[in-house]
């Protein structure tokens, strides 16, 4: 039986000691990886793409196969389904995905052309736009779901809506009401059958495309319900028509709402709440795509304030902004925030080619999340309530 020398000993302690020191230097620096499921779009060109489920914890990728084309796929409020668009022998058509059992069927439509769909926040109907000609002639469909009924939604005071986009709950609209004396809506619109159709089917906001005398086109944003519509009363939004008003985002609770505008020569975000509006982006370069974090605590944006693109966040009761991911070698976009409002998966060209990468919002590490083809438009599956 060997016996090892007071030397040796003192060697062979150093080394398990730095072995150890390793081991635990690098459960330190690995990130873990948070649970759930994110849906996006993979391919190899527009042509190609189709919507990919991946599963964070276990690796595994579901493909949905269904037609092609596939649009930006958007979860469900309980987190069971997803709706897409994809290009079918009829044309353009939103189709549902089932998660659980895999089951995917397209809507049946008056119109070839529909696009953009957006879920109630029960989950029972889905708007989107529709259309047969192009710009100037596209409505808001709402589907239900368990009649399996296609209606049009907004009068026809309004030429064209797009985006539409559902609020989960009446606070802000609720607001408006208690003021209704203090504020001017377009000539025939009837204030009092917009609150008992919102109340009973919902109210979504949209972006209204109409005409100047200059015969260019603007947009404004829009408020409607099943037979009503009208532009966001001048007494709350930025009083001209010589800019644009694009991607309405309205808070969890329904309570604000942030959108793009151009009022200031660039692109900026601007935050409409309780107390008015006001600027929460304010630089002199491009700030687009506003996306809530679930708690509504956080918006998250995409900006070139660093010659980039990169992502950033705002606090938007205070419009503090801090960068999230910003690089001076690559673009980062299309942020989508965990349910827990702790993570944010988003896009980013650092390998050449865009692919999805996580980053916690008080971490330093990227994790990249996908190595090949073309990944965009991702979009995390929400906790069921």
């Amino acid at each position: 039986m060997k016996v090892f020398s007071l030397l040796e000993k003192v060697n062979l302690f150093i080394l398990v000691y730095f072995i150890l020191l390793c081991l635990i230097n690098s459960i330190a620096n690995a990130e873990e990886v948070p649970d759930g499921q994110i849906a996006y779009l993979s391919g190899e060109d527009v042509d190609t793409l189709h919507v990919h489920i991946l599963d964070l914890q276990s690796k595994t990728e579901k493909t949905i196969s269904k037609a092609s084309h596939h649009g930006a796929p958007v979860w469900s409020p309980d987190g069971k389904s997803i709706a897409f668009s994809a290009k079918t022998d009829k044309g353009l058509s939103i189709f549902i995905h089932n998660y659980e059992t895999d089951e995917c069927h397209a809507l049946n439509h008056q119109y070839s052309w529909n696009d953009n769909p957006s879920w109630s926040a029960n989950g029972k109907c889905i708007a989107y736009t529709s259309c047969e000609k192009g710009l100037v002639d596209q409505k808001v469909a709402v589907y239900e779901l368990e009649n399996n009924k296609e209606e049009f939604w907004g009068g026809e005071k309004v030429s064209s809506i797009l985006t539409p986009v559902w609020f989960p709950k009446l606070d802000i609209l609720n607001a408006m009401n208690a003021t209704v004396s203090q504020v001017t809506y377009t000539e025939g619109f009837d204030i009092h059958k917009f609150f008992d159709e919102g109340y009973s089917t919902g109210v979504l906001i949209g972006v209204a495309v109409f005409p100047l005398e200059s015969k260019r086109l603007t947009t404004e944003l829009v408020i409607f319900s099943k037979s009503q519509a009208t532009p966001l009363p001048k007494e709350l939004m930025l009083e001209s028509t010589r800019f644009e008003e694009l991607n309405p985002q309205v808070s969890p609770k329904g309570s604000s709402l942030v959108f793009e505008t151009n009022e200031s020569g660039d692109r900026e975000i601007y935050y409409l709440g309780r107390k008015g509006i006001s600027n929460i982006s304010n630089h002199h370069s491009a700030d687009w795509n506003p996306v809530w974090s679930p708690s509504g605590e956080w918006v998250a944006f995409e900006s070139f304030r660093h010659g980039r693109r990169g992502i950033y966040r705002v606090f938007p009761e205070t419009a503090r902004v801090f960068p999230f991911v910003v690089s001076a070698d690559f673009d980062c976009w299309n942020p989508t925030w965990s349910p827990n409002s702790e993570w944010i998966c988003f896009v980013s060209n650092q390998t050449g080619t865009p692919q999805l990468y996580l980053k916690n919002i008080t971490g330093e590490k990227i994790i990249p999340l996908t190595n090949s083809a073309v990944n965009l438009a991702p979009n995390w599956r929400p906790k069921a309530k």
